[in-house]
Parts: C-alpha cells; structure tokens; sequence
C-alpha cells in the first residue's frame, strides 16, 4: 500500500475512532478540509487519480469503513442535527454505509473542484450535504464560505 495512503488511514484512524458528537464531528471535518486544501498533503496525493489502482480501490474502501463506524456510532448514540422538544433523536431512516459513501464522494469530488478554483466553498458544499443529518446548524464562517463564486473561478 502507499506511504500516502497508509499515512491517511493511520491519521483518519486515529480521528474518526475520537468522533463522539457533533463537536468533534465538526472539528474532524475542519481538519480534513485543511488537509485538502493543502497542495502537499498526503491526502491531496492519496486521492489523486494517478498510480496504483488496486491499491486506490482498497485504501478508498478501508477509509469508507472508518467512515461507516464513525456514522454508526454517532446514531446510536444519538447525534444528529434533528431537534424536537425532548432534544437530540435517532436517526433510523441513515444508512451508515451509504452516508459514508456519500462523505467519500463529497471529500473527493469536492476536493477535486476546491483545488482547481482554490477555493474551499465546493468541498464545504459538497460536505453540507453528506454531513447533513448530523448538522444542526450551518456554519457561514468564511474559512467553510470561501469568498468567491463557488466555480466561477475555474478559468483564473
């Protein structure tokens, strides 16, 4: 396997294993666009459509599963951005396996664009909505926003 790939999974291990709520959700998520948005990154080059495919395959599935543990856990204790009057509820109706494929997709579709228009707004964009049910609030601070029009900076 990769170094990169083998350095992502030892990091997202780690991170995703910490996730209990929404907070640390929130905090996982700031990193990993962090790490996206930097050129040298090993995420940058682990999800680079180049090289060993076999290995892309089985690094990409390994992450989807850390990722389907993390979404388990956070519904069965509860963490979701529904709020009714008794407070935070379950989700029944979240598919953990496919919610993580849906965070794979957005990390890496939404990286794709963020790195082309040097802009964090489409990862953010694309994170919004795989991260939706645990989300009870949007955060419009200007590091998740970018400051620009989300693709129409693409030509410069």
């Amino acid at each position: 396997m990769s170094t990169h790939f083998a350095e992502v999974l030892a990091r997202e291990s780690a991170c995703l294993a910490g996730v209990t709520d929404g907070a640390k959700l929130a905090d996982w998520r700031r990193r990993v666009v962090q790490e996206l948005m930097t050129p040298l990154s090993p995420y940058v080059f682990a999800l680079r459509q180049t090289g060993d495919v076999p290995g892309r395959a089985d690094f990409l599935d390994r992450w989807r599963e850390l990722l389907a543990e993390t979404v388990d856990r956070l519904l069965r204790s509860g963490t979701t951005g529904d709020t009714h009057s008794s407070g935070q509820t379950r989700r029944t109706d979240v598919d953990a396996q496919k919610t993580a494929l849906l965070i794979l997709a957005a990390l890496h579709g939404g990286s794709t664009l963020s790195q082309i228009t040097k802009d964090p707004w489409p990862l953010n964009a694309a994170l919004d909505l795989a991260l939706a049910p645990f989300t009870a609030t949007e955060d419009n601070s200007p590091a998740r926003t970018g400051t620009s029009s989300p693709i129409g900076n693409m030509n410069t």
